[in-house]
């Protein structure tokens, strides 16, 4: 039951609700081979009762306000501050060509909450962007190949470590999936680190999309690893159980040393042999895509 609520508990360390191209099935490339394991097998199940059509990534959400034509005027004003925002522009162009109505349904959302009126509008339809492409299309990323998952989680340590030099707090929310309102602030004082963890997020997107590499769920021994390797560095089992488990100690930990916990975190995924780090990437990146 641990390993479970652990593969569960990963996505949400691993991955900025800000970005997560966070990005299926549990099929390692081995001969088409799977060793057989010690216990029944663990799943992760989207939290919806609905039937999961298959690679939903493939396509955008098609709803009525998805096809809602764009005011062009509206469009016009809001492109233009995108303008204003000259390191998000490889970002948009990218998402412009390889996934148009993903690009109309961030203008389209962002207008809808009133993008418009707010100085930092360039900030929120990239924040959206982003939102959107995991998603519609993160499983793709889950698929991707092992450059693109690597870059993809070092610009999520490189935001972390920013995050942990300006607002611990903020930072916990960025491990927990969960920032505040004001991540908007952080995201536009970080503009270029911002753009380019999105952009590695879109890569790797793309990349899964044409790769399709099926991995196998983590093991139990990946966990196990991954728990020796957190003592290594000095964490004590509360501070892993709030790493892998999401039990709180008691007493809970300050901001600052669960922000520092997370950066070890990902330091020390990145340590991990090859298949097992890019079972856990991938994983995380799943998880994420059904939330």
């Amino acid at each position: 039951m641990r390993h479970l609520k652990n593969q569960i508990r990963i996505a949400l360390l691993a991955l900025a609700a800000a970005v997560a191209a966070a990005f299926g099935s549990w099929f390692l490339a081995t001969g088409g081979q799977r060793p057989a394991p010690a216990e029944p097998p663990l799943t992760i199940k989207p939290v919806t009762t609905l039937p999961v059509a298959p690679q939903p990534e493939e396509t955008a959400p098609k709803t009525e306000e998805a096809a809602a034509p764009i005011d062009p005027q509206a469009r016009a004003a809001l492109e233009e501050k995108l303008a204003q925002a000259p390191e998000y522009q490889a970002f948009f162009t990218k998402l412009r060509q390889l996934y148009p109505a993903d690009y109309e349904a961030a203008l389209r959302a962002s207008l809808a909450e009133g993008a418009l009126a707010k100085d930092n509008a360039a900030d929120l339809v990239l924040t959206e962007s982003v939102r959107g492409l995991r998603q519609t299309r993160g499983l793709s990323g889950a698929k991707a190949g092992g450059q693109a998952l690597d870059q993809l989680f070092d610009l999520h340590l490189k935001v972390l470590r920013q995050l942990a030099a300006t607002d611990p707090a903020l930072c916990v929310d960025f491990l927990n999936g969960a920032p505040e309102d004001r991540f908007a602030a952080f995201t536009g004082a970080n503009r270029s680190l911002m753009a380019e963890e999105a952009l590695a997020g879109l890569d790797a997107i793309d990349d899964g999309a044409h790769k399709k590499i099926d991995r196998e769920a983590p093991t139990p021994q990946d966990f196990d690893d991954l728990e020796k390797l957190l003592l290594a560095k000095g964490l004590d089992k509360p501070a892993i159980d709030l790493l892998l488990d999401g039990k709180t100690p008691d007493p809970p930990l300050s901001d600052a040393t669960a922000c520092k916990n997370g950066v070890i975190y990902l330091d020390v995924l990145k340590t991990l042999p090859d298949l097992q780090r890019l079972r856990l990437y991938a994983l995380a990146l799943e998880v994420m895509a059904h939330e």
